[in-house]
């Protein structure tokens, strides 16, 4: 049993497979950040930024005055062998580390769904390939029965 399709549909399912491949094509080579892996980013270093403040508010003298700020920055650089200068980098860090962390997630999101959708995309045009291979099989059955019928009116057309 075939499913025959209109000429019209064959094109429209080419013209949209074909344009949902192309486009996700476009968004697979591009490696400009798009908004989502951006906001990934934002959130990351957000949740850094609110461990690290509270880091800081914590570790040396409480609260954020002059004398907590510099008693904190100098018990976290302590952590690495240094001083304030050093404990400004160690209270960075999480924001840094978990900036890329969430930039990653997302991208990595981002990537696996436009992967799924190519993969969608190009079943279509699958699908749309074989119904035409089983219509084009569909036709060449018909043609082969009309030439059999056309040879035989030929041989009883009087001479």
């Amino acid at each position: 049993m075939t499913t025959e399709l209109t000429t019209q549909e064959i094109n429209d399912i080419r013209e949209k497979s074909g344009s949902d491949v192309q486009c996700i094509l476009r968004e697979l080579e591009s490696n400009v950040p798009g908004i989502t892996e951006g906001f990934g980013a934002i959130t990351g270093a957000g949740i850094g930024g609110a461990a690290s403040l509270a880091a800081l508010s914590g570790l040396g003298v409480s609260g954020l005055s002059a004398a907590g700020i510099t008693s904190g920055l100098a018990t976290a650089g302590g952590l690495v062998g240094g001083g304030m200068v050093a404990g400004v980098g160690v209270l960075a860090a999480p924001v840094a580390v978990l900036g890329i962390v969430g930039y990653s997630i997302f991208k990595h999101r981002k990537v696996k769904k436009q992967t799924a959708s190519l993969q969608y995309a190009l079943g279509e045009l699958y699908s749309v390939l074989e119904r035409l291979v089983m219509n084009a099989q569909y036709f060449q059955e018909e043609i082969a029965s009309i030439r059999g019928v056309i040879d035989a009116l030929k041989m009883r057309a009087p001479a």
